[in-house]
């Protein structure tokens, strides 16, 4: 009987392996190419970790041409949480930390060097530097800049400390006419980079610098200018700007006032704009936007004194506001953009709340009959003036036939100021005690409007 079964076991043990052969022969009978265009489809240290899956694929890894991503080590992730969490008031513990720290963050560039220095793919689609490397990276970062450009680079993303200044000299040792996308945070760039960018890249359509040092005064122009995107967050030393782009579908600043120029954006269809800005409410280009984003956790009052200028909204069909919704002013500035908006279709509230438990009843006219088809409540609390406001809606917005409430409040925290974004993390935010309101709504909406409560 034993003897049976350990006959069966090795009979089936052997089929396996003979399968698993079978499946190998399969992959090692693949044209090398396509191995290739699956590992640059992965992360890199995952396209790395298959060199030991047999001898033929050792070396597939080093054709890699997809987006090489380097944001910090686990280890490194691992302890910027832990000191995050955590109040070290010891001086010692403190710096023993960031001498581990500093240790890891060494042998990640070093490790980044190594791997570099073992691509041979001609030309890669994307770079991304995401991580502190500390006062003596700089060196380093120039070099993986230079390895990016000298790879024909279509997608370069950078922020790699306060202090790094963007290195023109090396942007200009070859043509650059492969670069589409360019976005920095926290990063220094020169009027003449700047200008070398607008000038020098035709095929370039995409600008994003946020939290970075940049010229005071900026023109964004250029005959053979094909940007499609601009985002300008929280570069606090920006004064004056001046746009002139055809194809310019989409802008973004989050800041403080500042004198800004549309001397032609025919193909503007989106933007979105806070921080202390509130003069875009005058802007003559809003009646041509589909998407409108706006942030008033800032500027609230600002936003409503400046109101009087809107234009009517004509070719709006979506628009989205995060802001406090602690005495429902906020909610009548949406009232008051809504019935600048005849053509409608979406709204979609983020709300931020400092004190979920508290709020007093917000006053809304019922004076207007809206086109919306959907409405999207994102942090809701319950709150009476919240409430108020969805009953308005579902009073004036006679096409309305879907409502999404979603109790969580998830917004990047790259394009929400420091105080709203700790908010978020409010340690009194029930995310249950909130879904159980909104559940609770279910009998204030009529059966035709489609309720998703998330």
């Amino acid at each position: 009987m034993m003897q049976h079964l350990a006959e069966d076991r090795k009979e089936k043990r052997a089929k396996t392996n003979c399968e698993k052969k079978k499946e190998e022969d399969l992959i090692h009978q693949l044209p090398d190419g396509i191995p290739v265009a699956i590992l640059s489809k992965l992360p890199i240290d995952e396209a790395v970790r298959t060199s030991i899956l047999s001898s033929k694929w050792r070396y597939f890894w080093t054709s890699f041409s997809g987006t090489l991503e380097f944001d910090g080590s686990p280890t490194m992730k691992d302890m910027r949480k832990d000191i995050q969490k955590r109040a070290i008031s010891s001086r010692g513990l403190q710096m023993a930390m960031d001498i581990i720290y500093n240790s890891e963050r060494i042998r990640y560039i070093n490790w980044i060097n190594e791997l570099l220095n073992s691509l041979k793919s001609p030309n890669i689609e994307g770079f991304k530097i995401w991580f502190d490397v500390g006062t003596d990276g700089s060196n380093d970062v120039d070099n993986w800049v230079q390895f990016a450009i000298q790879k024909e680079v279509q997608k370069l993303e950078l922020f790699c400390g306060s202090s790094y200044v963007m290195p023109l000299h090396l942007f200009k040792l070859a043509k650059f006419n492969s670069l589409r996308v360019f976005r920095v945070r926290s990063i220094t760039v020169t009027e003449e980079m700047l200008e070398y960018l607008l000038c020098c890249c035709p095929n370039l359509e995409v600008i994003s610098l946020n939290s970075s040092l940049v010229p005071a005064s900026m023109k964004i122009s250029g005959k053979s200018l094909q940007l499609k995107r601009l985002d300008l967050i929280s570069c606090l030393n920006l004064e004056t700007i001046e746009i002139s782009a055809a194809n310019l579908m989409s802008i973004a600043y989050h800041g403080l006032c500042l004198d800004m120029t549309f001397e032609s954006a025919p193909n503007l269809m989106e933007a979105s704009f806070g921080g202390g800005y509130a003069e875009f409410c005058g802007e003559s280009f809003l009646s041509q936007l589909r998407v409108l984003k706006l942030n008033i956790t800032e500027n609230a009052p600002q936003v409503i004194y400046e109101l009087h200028q809107l234009p009517e909204l004509t070719n709006l069909k979506h628009l989205e506001l995060t802001a406090y919704v602690d005495d429902g002013i906020s909610l009548n500035i949406c009232v008051l953009l809504l019935k600048a908006s005849p053509s409608l279709c979406k709204l979609t509230l983020k709300m931020l709340n400092a004190e979920p438990i508290f709020r007093t009843v917000g006053k809304f006219t019922m004076e207007n009959q809206y086109k919306l088809k959907e409405l999207e409540l994102i942090g809701f609390c319950g709150a009476a003036c919240e409430v108020e406001f969805l009953v308005y809606i579902l009073e004036n917005a006679v096409e309305l036939d879907k409502i999404t409430i979603d109790p969580k409040l998830e917004i990047d925290p790259e394009w929400v100021e420091g105080a709203a974004h700790s908010l978020v993390q409010h340690e009194t935010w029930d995310h249950g005690r909130n879904r159980m309101r909104a559940r609770g709504l279910r009998n204030k909406i009529p059966p035709w409007v489609e309720f998703v409560c998330l």
